[in-house]
């Protein structure tokens, strides 16, 4: 679902969540960095110096996967009670995106498929404090 789509099922909901735009930014970025870094890792497999992309390709994974987790819980809108276990999620994704970033930075020079990543993993967590600073803010 693109993050277009995404803003008019949130101002279509039943609920009207306050922070829609943030919420589908946070989700568009996140499957978009889950895809990027699940490729990159599918690159780097690929490469002769694949042993020196050990810990970028597992960087990759773990980032991946926190992505994946983050775009699915934020997706949905209703977090009446459940503030502090979202607020802890973004935060791991942006850990997760800001230590892939500069994993991938060490070989961006080197492999466009880590620049990318690199870039995925950045916008990602601007998106998840952009989404954080929404929760805080008073609706």
């Amino acid at each position: 679902m693109t993050a277009a789509a995404m803003r008019t099922m949130y101002k279509s909901h039943p609920d009207h969540p306050p922070y829609g735009e943030a919420m589908s930014r946070c989700v568009d970025t996140c499957f978009t960095c889950l895809e990027a870094c699940s490729t990159c890792a599918d690159a780097c497999l690929s490469e002769r110096s694949v042993a020196t992309l050990i810990n970028c390709i597992r960087l990759n994974l773990d980032c991946a996967d926190a992505c994946a987790a983050t775009g699915r819980i934020v997706t949905r809108a209703n977090k009446a009670g459940n503030r502090q276990p979202l607020e802890a999620q973004l935060t791991t994704c942006i850990a997760f995106c800001r230590a892939c970033a500069r994993e991938c930075a060490n070989h961006a020079d080197m492999h466009k498929h880590c620049r990318v990543c690199m870039e995925a993993c950045n916008a990602c967590a601007a998106a998840c404090e952009a989404m954080l600073n929404a929760l805080r803010m008073p609706a």
